[in-house]
């Protein structure tokens, strides 16, 4: 009856535990209202996801002292005994728990969030996961790359995704027998269709747009242009770079001269 009776009582507490375990699940879409308090949705589930695997460990943890504790093992005594093994333990573990507060240092700094296109010294692309101990990243070849969380934490890190606008940086060549009406005609028009054309954020207050005879190089005057795109889209930012570059050969062509071989383009 004694052995039964612990049996019973340990499936209790097994069931208690599996119930709140799984239950955590649906009970983390109570986290969905304070979506705004995180700022982003992609910042919300990276919070949510790595919470819910804190607390499932948690919740594991006290289900098995539970069970331990009622066939009579004393899990405080147990625990106080493997103080020596612990420091070992933890002695061994020092990277892990350094990757771990490495994470929570990029979760709470807002570093980087799942889906962000990022650049590190060594990886470029887009995050997948951030865990406890490493975070996953998607490269553009599509191979997937996992970086320990404090190497992501102490290096520098580019973050395109927070990018407001996007910048487009030429040194435009012209031939030398080019005249000043003719480079000045070239500059005007070329300032008014970024201006006017609509892709470019061009409010002072916003970002800094430059088109100006800059240099005179070996080979070819050079006009230095410097502007923002309003996209930060990749594909978007090409198209309005494309259509940049074909209303400059426009312009060129109209007032009579040539580019030189090669133009400069500075990303």
């Amino acid at each position: 009856n004694s052995i039964l009776g612990q049996i019973v009582r340990s499936l209790i507490a097994f069931t208690l535990f599996w119930a709140m375990f799984r239950a955590l699940d649906p009970l983390s879409k109570l986290f969905d209202r304070a979506i705004d308090l995180f700022g982003s949705a992609s910042m919300h589930e990276t919070i949510k996801g790595f919470f819910l695997k804190v607390t499932k460990f948690v919740v594991v943890c006290m289900g098995i002292a539970a069970v331990f504790q009622e066939w009579g093992f004393n899990v405080a005594a147990v625990l106080g005994s493997l103080g020596l093994v612990g420091m070992a333990v933890a002695l061994g573990a020092q990277d892990f728990i350094k990757n771990m507060f490495a994470g929570l240092t990029i979760f709470l700094d807002r570093v980087f969030e799942k889906g962000n296109w990022i650049r590190t010294p060594d990886v470029e692309g887009t995050v997948e996961e951030i865990g406890f101990r490493a975070t996953k990243i998607r490269q553009f070849d599509k191979a997937l790359v996992t970086i320990p969380n404090s190497k992501l934490a102490n290096e520098a890190l580019i973050n395109f995704s927070r990018m407001t606008y996007r910048r487009i940086y030429w040194m435009i060549g012209v031939e030398y027998r080019s005249t000043e009406e003719q480079i000045r005609r070239i500059v005007q028009a070329i300032s008014a269709y970024i201006h006017d054309c609509g892709d470019f954020e061009t409010d002072p207050s916003q970002t800094k747009t430059f088109i100006f005879l800059d240099s005179f190089n070996n080979s070819s005057i050079d006009i230095m242009l410097y502007c923002f795109t309003k996209t930060t889209v990749w594909g978007e930012w090409l198209a309005a770079k494309e259509r940049l570059a074909y209303k400059i050969k426009e312009i060129v062509a109209v007032s009579y001269t040539h580019l030189t071989l090669p133009t400069k383009r500075i990303v």
